[in-house]
Formats: structure tokens, C-alpha cells, sequence
């Protein structure tokens, strides 16, 4: 066994001591980080204004929805219905009633979300269902559908300068008429922070 001279030894265990106390100091400094980050998440949803959004045969629950300019905002979604789905926003349906002339979220960037594992019949197919509704979404960021059974969200943060009333509609098409025109339809009110 070998034998060190007792000042060694008590620079070792001090030594050893030190390391140890710096080892645990670190560890505790990492921690607060990582709570100082989650608090900031947690803040920044607390900011968020959410509203939850049913889709049924042929209405939005609620029919009215205010939402304010200049804070972010997310639409939960959930269609209730038998049938596909759209919330579009806008000013004036256009004359192809197929859309409207003027798009809420032109030039606001708008994250869209949905469930991965729902589909028209119901049956899982994971992102490639996602893949194809982006597709037929294309470059509509007013446009958000779900299949029947179907949910999800759309995050945004409209400018003041889009603070006014527009209009709310589904145009897909059921029995030869847009869903729109069943009574779908709805009114989305910006409301600009000195308004408030």
C-alpha cells in the first residue's frame, strides 16, 4: 500500500473536496437556465390569445370570434362534422365564389398544425396526410381545412394596420352548394390595441 506524507493527503482531499463543490455548483447553474428558458415559454403562451374554433354541418362555433392586432393568436380547430371543412377569412367573396377577393393574412406569417393521424375515412397515414392538405392549400395562408373527425390550429400576429371586420366562410361544396351559402359563415374582428 503506498503511504503519502500527510500534507499530500490533505491537498489531495481538498483538492478533491474543490472539484466536488465545483461540480455541484455547475450542476446548479445549468438548472436555473433551463427553468429561466421553460419560464419564458410558458410566458410568451400566457401572451397568446386562444380561441377554440368547432366546425359542424354547416356552422362555426362561435360565429363571431375578436381577436386582437399586435399580440399573437392561435385558432384551435376541431371539425364536428360528417363533411371536409374550411375557414377561410377575408373582405368580399370573390365572383368565382370559390374564395375572397382580399386575404386577411396576406404578408403574416401563419403556422398551421394539424393531427397527423386523421383522415377523411378516419385512418391513420401519418405525414403524408399533412403533406397532401398542404398541397391542396398551396399558398392560401387564409385557407385552413380538416376532414371530418379532424383538428388543429393556426398561429399568427396581424399587424394594427389589418384591424377591421372580415368576413368568415366555408367554400367547400356539399349537394351542389358551398357551405357558405348553408349558413356557414362567420364574421373575425381585428381590433387594434388603441381600440381596446
Amino acid at each position: 500500500m503506498c503511504s503519502l506524507p500527510p500534507r499530500r493527503l490533505l491537498s489531495l482531499t481538498l483538492l478533491a473536496a474543490g472539484t466536488l463543490l465545483l461540480v455541484a455548483c455547475g450542476s446548479s447553474d445549468e438548472q436555473p437556465s433551463a427553468t429561466a428558458a421553460s419560464s419564458e415559454a410558458d410566458r410568451a403562451e400566457a401572451d397568446t390569445t386562444v380561441i377554440e374554433v368547432a366546425m359542424v354541418d354547416y356552422a362555426y362555433k362561435p360565429s363571431s370570434i375578436n381577436v386582437p392586432a399586435g399580440k399573437p393568436v392561435t385558432l384551435r380547430f376541431t371539425n364536428e362534422g360528417t363533411v371536409e371543412h374550411y375557414f377561410v377569412v377575408g373582405d368580399t367573396i370573390g365572383s368565382s365564389e370559390d374564395g375572397f377577393e382580399q386575404n386577411l393574412f396576406s404578408g403574416v406569417s401563419v403556422t398551421k398544425q394539424k393531427a397527423e393521424d386523421e383522415t377523411q375515412e378516419g385512418e391513420k397515414q401519418g405525414g403524408e396526410k399533412q403533406e397532401s392538405e398542404e398541397e391542396e392549400e398551396g399558398d392560401h395562408e387564409n385557407e385552413f381545412e380538416l376532414p371530418p373527425g379532424g383538428s388543429g390550429s393556426m398561429t399568427f400576429t396581424l399587424p394594427e394596420s389589418k384591424a377591421g371586420s372580415y368576413a368568415i366562410a366555408c367554400f367547400e361544396t356539399t349537394g351542389g352548394e358551398k357551405h357558405y351559402q348553408k349558413g356557414m359563415e362567420g364574421t373575425l374582428t381585428v381590433t387594434a390595441q388603441s381600440d381596446e
